[in-house]
């Protein structure tokens, strides 16, 4: 059986993301935070203090059930991944979802925006 080498430029790993409830509140109570809403979601950051950019992704029950909230999470990490060269460096970034999403290429486009914004 032949292995592929999967944690290249593409993958998105524990490093890439964010943990624990101490850094969500320093995210949400950063006095030097940045903040970015649209119709979809709201993107808020700051720094990093080990200097990587990581992740999360939040999705309220307001975006619909289980399964759709799951599928936008999976689309909005595979955006990420495939899109690195948009992420701002050294920043702890929280992407929230909080209403159903009828169209998931505005909701890429929107968040590409977002993070062109933030860099």
């Amino acid at each position: 059986m032949v292995r592929t080498d999967r944690s290249g430029d593409r993958s998105f790993g524990k490093v890439n993301r964010l943990h624990g409830r101490s850094n969500f509140q320093k995210v949400f109570q950063s006095q030097e935070g940045r903040k970015c809403t649209g119709k979809y979601c709201r993107i808020t950051s700051t720094g990093s203090t080990n200097g990587e950019t990581r992740f999360a992704i939040v999705i309220s029950r307001g975006a619909g059930g289980a399964v759709r909230r799951n599928r936008v999470k999976r689309i909005i990490r595979e955006y990420l991944r495939n899109n690195k060269d948009l992420w701002p460096a050294g920043e702890m970034i929280v992407i929230g979802v909080n209403r159903p999403v009828s169209d998931e290429a505005a909701l890429t486009n929107e968040i590409e925006t977002m993070l062109k914004d933030l860099r």
